[in-house]
């Protein structure tokens, strides 16, 4: 299964949809995510820390987990290149005007393209309208 930022970081992260996002992911067969994915949770969880919903040891320590399930193949980082780019700035074209996708989600999308993941997992939804008219396999549909 592909997820994308959106469906990552409530597995990190408790938020309002942490449960829903475990259930959907239980039991797939593989994680992968988008090297993108990595700086978008360190980000996030930069975020939750300056807001002061995690001090810095708490970021550490989930920093920790999830460069640990890396490293143990429990989530597969997927690295993207001039030709991901190239697919995204395509998809970007084949769902507009209808959605207009944002580049880093269509850099996902592109990603997810390029690896046979299963189903794609996202929770963002303009990912979801592009998917939709793309045709994608979607999780928790």
């Amino acid at each position: 299964m592909y997820l994308d930022t959106s469906a990552l970081v409530p597995l990190y992260l408790p938020e309002s949809d942490s449960e829903e996002c475990e259930r959907v992911v239980k039991g797939a067969q593989g994680i992968f995510i988008s090297e993108l994915g990595r700086a978008e949770l360190a980000r996030a969880l930069l975020a939750k820390q300056k807001t002061g919903l995690l001090d810095a040891e708490q970021r550490a320590r989930i920093s920790a987990l999830f460069d640990r399930h890396c490293d143990e193949g429990a989530v597969r980082l997927i690295a993207f290149d001039r030709d991901t780019v190239r697919e995204a700035t395509d998809l970007m074209r084949q769902v507009a005007p209808d959605v207009l996708l944002r580049t880093l989600d269509a850099i996902h999308l592109a990603t997810y393209l390029s690896v046979d993941a299963g189903p794609l997992f996202t929770r963002d939804k303009r990912v979801l309208e592009a998917a939709r008219k793309l045709g994608l396999n979607l999780a928790g549909e």
